[in-house]
C-alpha cells in the first residue's frame, strides 16, 4: 500500500475534497502507472482522478504544491517504493552482502553469522552499509531512504496525521520510536560497549540518530499539514459567527467562498427528488420496455410523473451603507442556490426599487454586484418609496405560491413606511420573510419601523451572522419543499 499517496488523500479530505474508495484506487492505479519522478504529470494524472469540479481542481493544485513540496525530503522518485517492504529489505541485504565481498570484509561476514551479542545478520548488514558508506556516499543514501521508509512506515501504524498540537510532538516521537523497537535497539547498543565492540555500537548509534533525524522531519510536516487545515477550519468557523458588521474588508472578501460551499450544502440538502407515480397517465412505452419479459403482458405499469411548479422567489435587497454588505450576502447565497431556487427575481433599492436579474444572467455574479453597488448603492433608505414602486413591478406575478424576501434594519429615517403596499404583498403571497441584520435588542429604537414590518410579515427573523442567515434559508428551503 501506497502510504505517501493515501497520507496526499487524506489532506485532501480534509481540505474539503470529496474522494471515494473507487476514487483512491483508481489514483492508485495512475500512480502504479506514471510514477513519481515527473511532478508535473503526476498532477495531472491526479487530478484527472480526484477533482471533479473547477472548484476542486483549484483546491488540489493548492495541496499538491503544499504537500509535495513538503515531501520534497522523502524520496518519492524511487520506482522501489511501490514494492512490498520485504522486497526492499531483501534488497538491501543482498546489496550489503555485495559491498562486503567486494571490500573482501570477512570480519563482516563472520560477525554477521553469529558472535555472542545477539546481533546475527543485521549487524553484518549495518557495517557492510557503512563500509559502502566510506566508498563511494550511494550506501549512505540507501541507508538514509530505508530508514525513512521504516519511519514512514511506523508513522503510518500509529496514525501520526491526526497530530494537531505541537504539545503533542513527545508523544507522538515516543510511539513512533516505540514502533520501531528503539527500546530493543539501545539495549543492543549497551550490550556492544559492554562486549568491547565500539566500532559495531558506533554504527547502531548512527543509525538511532537517523531514525530519530527522520521521525523530527515526519511530525514537522505533518504539523505543518494539519494546522494549516485547522486553521482555515478555524478562520471559516470564526467568520461564520461573526457580525458582518464587525468585520474588516479583508475578511468580507474572504466570504464569497465561504458562502458558495454553505449554498452548495443546502442545495444538495434540498434538492427536489420525484417519486413514482402510482396513478394518473400510463407512460405506454416505459410499461411496455419493462414487460418484455412476461410477453407483453402489462404486469407492472408506470405512470408519468408531474414535475410540483417551484416557488417563485421575490428577493428586495436595501443597499444603502447601513446593509449593503448583507444585502451583498444574500444576493450571493440566492445566485449560488440557482440550483434549487430557480425562479428567482431579485431588486434593489436605496430609494425605488429596481429589478436586478438580467445583470447576474449577463455577468459573474462577483462583478454583477460590483456593477449593481456602482450604479444603485448611493443614497439613503426610503422605504416608503421602496415597497410602494416594489408592489408596482410584481402585484400581476404575485400569487399563493409566491415567496417574498425582504433585508433591510426597518430604518426609513422618519419618512413614509410604505406598510400598505407590505400589506398588500402579505395578503397575496404564500410567504412574506424580512431579515434584519440588527442585533434584536436594537430593534424598535430611534427611528425603526420594524415593529410596524412585523404586523405585515409572515417571519421577521435576526441574520446577524452568516450562520444564522444560512439557517434562515434552510428553513425557507424545506418550507418550500
Amino acid at each position: 500500500m501506497d502510504e505517501t499517496l493515501l497520507q496526499f488523500i487524506r489532506h485532501l479530505r480534509n481540505h474539503g475534497l470529496a474522494i471515494s474508495t473507487a476514487e483512491t484506487l483508481d489514483a492508485m492505479r495512475v500512480v502504479a502507472t506514471l510514477g513519481y519522478s515527473d511532478p508535473r504529470l503526476l498532477r495531472d494524472g491526479l487530478a484527472s482522478c480526484l477533482a471533479k469540479t473547477v472548484d476542486d481542481y483549484n483546491s488540489f493544485g493548492e495541496c499538491f504544491e503544499r504537500f509535495f513540496q513538503l515531501e520534497a525530503g522523502v524520496n518519492t522518485t524511487d520506482p522501489d517504493d511501490q514494492q512490498r517492504p520485504e522486497n526492499d529489505d531483501t534488497k538491501e541485504a543482498q546489496a550489503s552482502q555485495n559491498e562486503d565481498q567486494t571490500a573482501g570484509g570477512g570480519d563482516a561476514g563472520g560477525e554477521g553469522q553469529g558472535g555472542d551479542d545477539g546481533q546475527g545478520a543485521g549487524d553484518g548488514q549495518s557495517e557492510g552499509e557503512s563500509k559502502g558508506e566510506g566508498k563511494g556516499g550511494s550506501g549512505s543514501s540507501g541507508q538514509r531512504d530505508s530508514t525513512l521508509k521504516d519511519v514512514i512506515r511506523a508513522a503510518a501504524e500509529i496514525n501520526l496525521e491526526k497530530i494537531q498540537y505541537r504539545t503533542q510532538r513527545g508523544v507522538y516521537r515516543r510511539k513512533i520510536l516505540t514502533a520501531l523497537n528503539d527500546e530493543q535497539t539501545l539495549e543492543d547498543i549497551k550490550k556492544l560497549y559492554d562486549a568491547g565492540d565500539d566500532e559495531k555500537a558506533h554504527v547502531l548509534e548512527q543509525l538511532r540518530e537517523g531514525q530519530i533525524a527522520a521521525v523530527k522531519y515526519l511530525i514537522d510536516r505533518q504539523l505543518l499539514l494539519n494546522n494549516d487545515n485547522a486553521s482555515k477550519q478555524l478562520r471559516d468557523a470564526t467568520l461564520q459567527d461573526t457580525s458582518l458588521s464587525a468585520m474588516e474588508h479583508y475578511h468580507r472578501e474572504r466570504l464569497p467562498p465561504i458562502i458558495r460551499k454553505l449554498a452548495k450544502k443546502l442545495a444538495s440538502r434540498h434538492r427536489q427528488r420525484h417519486k413514482r407515480a402510482r396513478r394518473g397517465k400510463l407512460d405506454l412505452g416505459k410499461t411496455l420496455r419493462r414487460n418484455i419479459a412476461y410477453g407483453g403482458v402489462p404486469f407492472h405499469r408506470f405512470w408519468k410523473t408531474t414535475r410540483k411548479d417551484k416557488s417563485d422567489i421575490f428577493v428586495l435587497c436595501d443597499i444603502s451603507g447601513s446593509v449593503s454588505a448583507w444585502s451583498r450576502v444574500l444576493l450571493l447565497f440566492v445566485q449560488a442556490l440557482s440550483d434549487v431556487l430557480p425562479n428567482t427575481r431579485s431588486f434593489v433599492f436605496c430609494g425605488q426599487s429596481i429589478e436586478v436579474s438580467d445583470l447576474f444572467k449577463q455577468y459573474p455574479v462577483d462583478e454583477a454586484l460590483a456593477i449593481i453597488h456602482q450604479r444603485h448603492g448611493l443614497g439613503g433608505s426610503d422605504y416608503g418609496l421602496a415597497l410602494n414602486s416594489f408592489w408596482t413591478q410584481i402585484e400581476d406575478k404575485l400569487n399563493r405560491r409566491s415567496c417574498v424576501i425582504i433585508l433591510g434594519d426597518g430604518r426609513g429615517n422618519g419618512g413614509d413606511t410604505g406598510i400598505e403596499a407590505l400589506r398588500s404583498i402579505y395578503h397575496r403571497a404564500r410567504l412574506v420573510l424580512w431579515f434584519n441584520p440588527e442585533s434584536h435588542h436594537s430593534w424598535n429604537t430611534g427611528d425603526s419601523e420594524i415593529r410596524r414590518y412585523q404586523s405585515a410579515s409572515h417571519y421577521v427573523a435576526e441574520c446577524g451572522s452568516l450562520r444564522k442567515l444560512e439557517r434562515l434559508l434552510d428553513q425557507l428551503l424545506s418550507l418550500l419543499r
